[in-house]
């Protein structure tokens, strides 16, 4: 049985992105397979999302953190090769990998030339089908994740922004990725053999690659890879609301880092975009309201910014200062003001500036065949579908100065600063009244 083919299409694009065609496919396994296929390129670049995130972890003691037990183990032999002779394989491939545990997926992606792609989804099939997940080498795993959750102690800047996600957003969502030092003591590899199985399957799994590719030869090879492969694993929800609030947590350091968390539309609104450019001009580039006012102008921080984050079901926009407890006051003071002010609106030159960043970004993505699968997965999951550049072009330049204040004067407002949520380490706590 062939590939069923669900859409075919070549997108529209501004002059300055070449329209290379996206297409998608529905292997006989029931996962999506989403391929670009870039013209002028001789690599190619995949990137597999397998609905085994720390998000699905079981909860606190029974698992939380098991993720990254088995991104690491999976690695470690596959198929009818072992640890070593599975990374020889990979290598002779020319394939640059790395199996990494987020939120949601766990993603196995890597880039090689675009002849050897063939060679690298077959090593990546094992991979992810029929795992060795070795006994022998539990410990060792173990002994990685238990190190990386003690280093959280030495990273005050990293503690707070995973305290933020921890206020703000609703469980499972908002856990760290770090696990639970008891869960990782009593994982044995009965388990967490039993729990891949359960996870990695086709039917809630994404794969996309891009590059010197063709989506019809691809979709046959994977088809013959996958026939075995079956099952659909579940999708996760939150399951509470966000807890929210001011946090302070004590810490001897000389500095004082403070973060603040704030709703934001989903990646699936169409505000989306509107929060994006309006989050780079409010503290994403070194010319931001927070960078020149906090930073150049008062000389409060060493680092000031604000980022977007859309997810499917929900956004957020955090904020980040790091500052001495003497000037921590302040700090917050001034951030807090300059988000007062950011209702105002902004002006022609602030967003001309956004504009040409966001667009600049786009062309050095449309270079790079890793950053374009990552993005076409990511699409699907979040949006049900794939957008090419130009799509992306077109769409940040629609954005008109008297549209996106007026979406600032309407979401950025008194009752949004209601919402947020505070979080901060060191030797004084800064209050927000």
């Amino acid at each position: 049985m062939r590939a069923r083919r669900v859409s075919i299409h070549q997108m529209p694009v501004n002059s300055t992105l070449s329209p290379n065609p996206i297409r998608v496919r529905m292997l006989d396994c029931g996962m999506p397979l989403l391929v670009e296929e870039m013209a002028g390129v001789r690599t190619a670049a995949v990137s597999w999302l397998l609905p085994a995130g720390n998000a699905t972890d079981p909860e606190g003691e029974a698992g939380d953190g098991w993720s990254s037990l088995l991104a690491e183990l999976s690695q470690r032999g596959a198929g009818s090769r072992d640890s070593r002779a599975f990374s020889d394989e990979l290598d002779r491939a020319g394939v640059q990998r790395a199996v990494t545990p987020a939120a949601v997926h766990i993603v196995v992606s890597g880039t090689t030339i675009g002849s050897r792609v063939d060679q690298a989804l077959s090593l990546f099939a094992d991979l992810v089908v029929r795992p060795h997940l070795p006994a022998e080498s539990l410990d060792a795993v173990r002994s990685l994740a238990l190190q990386s959750l003690e280093s959280l102690q030495d990273d005050p800047q990293h503690r707070v922004s995973l305290r933020l996600r921890e206020r703000h957003l609703p469980p499972p969502f908002n856990r760290s990725g770090y696990g639970n030092k008891i869960a990782f003591e009593r994982a044995e590899i009965s388990a967490l053999r039993k729990d891949w199985m359960e996870r990695a399957r086709p039917v809630g799994s994404i794969l996309s690659i891009a590059g010197a590719v063709d989506a019809d030869d691809l979709a046959r090879t994977l088809d013959r890879l996958l026939k075995d492969w079956h099952g659909t694993a579940l999708d996760v929800r939150a399951t509470g609301a966000m807890i929210g609030g001011v946090f302070h947590e004590e810490d001897a350091s000389n500095q004082t880092h403070i973060a603040l968390g704030l709703d934001a539309p989903s990646e699936q609104q169409p505000e989306s975009l509107l929060c994006r450019l309006a989050t780079n001009i409010l503290g994403g580039e070194t010319s931001s309201r927070l960078f020149t006012e906090v930073r150049e102008k008062r000389g409060l921080c060493y680092a000031v910014n604000a980022g977007y984050s859309g997810g499917r079901d929900r956004g957020m926009v955090s904020l980040y200062a790091g500052s001495t407890p003497e000037r921590a006051q302040e700090t917050l003071d001034t951030m807090l003001a300059e988000l007062v002010r950011f209702e105002q609106g902004i002006d022609e030159g602030e967003l001309r500036r956004a504009v040409v960043g966001m667009k600049s970004r786009l062309i050095m993505q449309g270079e790079s065949t890793a950053a374009r699968a990552a993005a076409l997965g990511s699409d699907w999951y979040r949006l049900g579908r794939c957008r090419s550049l130009g799509e992306l072009a077109q769409e940040v330049d629609s954005v008109t100065l008297g549209g996106l204040n007026a979406w600032i004067a309407q979401s950025m407002g008194s009752a949004w600063r209601k919402g947020m949520t505070m979080c901060s380490v060191g030797k004084t706590e800064p209050r927000t009244t």
